[in-house]
């Protein structure tokens, strides 16, 4: 009995100035979105299996109008489920992808989200593999 009291005051001792000082740091820091739930795991579009999601930096400037790499042909695609795209649609995805440069691959996918456009989900992998090199 004496020995469980004293664990528990040691992890107390150890454990409430770690909490102090990780919620002083994060306070200082501007709040963070919320992610919608089909976001909440990396969404199909930008998902994956690294450390830092890309999920995250798509978060950035979504209050902002998307942007197009001439790639407007791409709308009529909008609200189509990634598994339902033709191989020539898919051709037409990968072109676009692999005129970007790699500085833009990031940003192609936000305008894509805003777009309301699915990457096709072998795009999608070939998307993983250039932003994950």
């Amino acid at each position: 009995m004496i020995a469980s009291i004293i664990l528990i005051l040691i992890l107390v001792a150890v454990g409430l100035p770690l909490w102090l000082h990780d919620r002083k740091n994060h306070s200082d820091e501007e709040p963070a979105a919320i992610i919608p739930d089909e976001q909440e795991s990396c969404s199909d579009d930008c998902c994956t299996t690294n450390e830092v999601c890309p999920s995250q930096t798509l978060l950035e400037g979504l209050g902002k109008a998307a942007v197009y790499y001439e790639d407007e042909h791409l709308d009529r695609y909008a609200g189509r489920p990634s598994d339902q795209y033709t191989e020539d649609e898919i051709e037409e995805f990968r072109d676009v992808l692999y005129t970007l440069i790699p500085a833009d691959r990031m940003g192609w996918c936000k305008s894509l989200k805003k777009r309301g456009i699915a990457m096709p989900a072998p795009i999608h992998d070939e998307f993983l593999m250039l932003v994950n090199e």
